[in-house]
């Protein structure tokens, strides 16, 4: 009994820190923004799961069951709440900071999963026998699965960046905010078609893939990263400083250049470049600017006239 309430307690913990984890890079597409949360989160559910597995040999932290089977909850057990309620509350700070940076997310609404979780949690916390904790989560979960259906519609499934049609979303959003200040990245994969004809369309595939991996790795937490078409990306680096574009632009560059240095792939990658200011003039003229930018980089870097 001791064992098996102990797995039980020590999943619940888990599933409010994996549930923070899987929120945060779903929305922003980060993996080091997402082992930076990682650490902050797992400190606190580390604590607590200690406490678990101390309660095997000292009964009565976190609970007691007696010789009679009557379980009990133990010294610290309220532990155990809060930080299930801090994970949903941070779940739904995380989505608040992400639409505070590049506009609403309401095809992912996290507080919807939210109520079943928090409404399960609280009854099983207040009245004492009435365990509604993982009938709770089994609902969130069935909502979770059933909106990703929609929040796919904007993932390009194979950069696993978001889309052209996020892009379009995201630029109008833009054009809505007030003293928005962005700096725009344009990227073009230089001779991709060599890489099509030489190898195959499932090596550009392949490439494809691996651009997205580095655009996911070399991105800021305040960046976010899209596939426009074929062989073309866009980085939006919210910020007014061209010291911070740059700076972004400088880190995919070094994930490409690592890229080209260890890969056992037949091909090398390298881009280039259109970087503009956005401050709200006309978005037509702020891409434009980009492609134009990118495209005579383009030319310099395949000696075209």
């Amino acid at each position: 009994m001791y064992l098996t309430n102990t797995i039980c307690v020590s999943a619940t913990v888990l599933v409010g820190y994996i549930w923070c984890l899987f929120v945060d890079y779903r929305i922003f597409q980060s993996l080091k923004r997402l082992k930076k949360k990682r650490i902050q989160l797992g400190i606190p559910v580390l604590l607590v799961e200690v406490l678990v597995l101390l309660n095997l040999f000292i009964p009565g932290l976190m609970f007691r069951i007696s010789s009679h089977n009557v379980y009990t909850r133990g010294t610290f057990s309220l532990l155990i709440y809060i930080l299930l309620m801090g994970c949903f509350l941070e779940s739904i700070y995380i989505v608040h900071i992400f639409e505070k940076k590049f506009g609403s997310v309401k095809f992912f609404p996290v507080v919807y999963y939210m109520f079943p979780c928090i409404i399960g949690a609280t009854i099983q916390a207040i009245f004492y026998g009435i365990a509604t904790g993982w009938l709770s989560v089994s609902i969130a979960f069935m909502l979770v699965h059933m909106q990703l259906q929609s929040f796919n519609t904007f993932i390009d499934e194979m950069s696993g960046l978001y889309n052209r049609k996020y892009l379009n979303y995201y630029l109008h959003k833009m054009e809505e905010t007030e003293n928005a200040k962005y700096f725009g990245i344009m990227l073009d994969v230089n001779d991709f078609k060599s890489i099509n004809d030489t190898y195959g369309h499932l090596m550009g595939d392949q490439a494809i893939k691996e651009i997205g991996h580095i655009l996911t790795h070399a991105i800021p937490s305040n960046a976010i990263a899209m596939r426009m078409a074929g062989d073309e990306f866009m980085v939006f680096v919210e910020t007014g400083l061209q010291e911070e574009a740059e700076k972004c632009q400088a880190r995919i560059e070094k994930r490409v250049q690592h890229f080209n240095d260890t890969t056992d792939l037949p091909f090398y990658l390298s881009f280039s470049y259109g970087v503009a200011k956005y401050d709200g003039q006309e978005l037509r003229d702020f891409l434009a600017e980009m492609d134009e930018k990118m495209y005579n980089e383009k030319k310099v870097n395949l000696g075209l006239k």
